[in-house]
């Protein structure tokens, strides 16, 4: 994902310190944030990145947690903000540089979610 340079701090900090994700710095300047397993983002800092609200429209992800209920004050306590959504069962947000999460248990079965 793009996200703008001055974003690049607070997002390490949310997905190291938070998340617990591994960061890893590219002497390119890019990160690669380790979600879990093999699945990873990779963050281009550039100016010419959309606005949040425009990542609002981009891919949302499931982040899948043994807690998602500790998670999720871990996550308001850093000062990030709950999106509202139809879905009332699960807490939805959108991470420093833009990515939305859906948080979800590990063995939750997500696919009969609905509105």
């Amino acid at each position: 994902m793009v996200v703008p340079p001055s974003e690049r701090e607070r997002g390490q900090r949310f997905y190291r310190d938070v998340l617990g994700c591994q960061v890893t710095v590219k002497p390119n300047g890019m990160d690669l944030v380790r979600l879990g397993g093999d699945f990873g983002i990779g963050v281009v800092y550039d100016d010419s990145a959309l606005s949040a609200s425009d990542r609002l429209n981009s891919i949302w992800l499931d982040l899948r947690t043994d807690d998602p209920e500790e998670l999720k004050q871990k996550i308001l306590a850093f000062g990030i903000k709950e999106i509202e959504f139809w879905d009332k069962e699960h807490f939805y947000f959108q991470a420093p540089g833009g990515q939305v999460f859906r948080l979800v248990g590990k063995t939750e079965d997500v696919s009969k979610c609905q509105p």
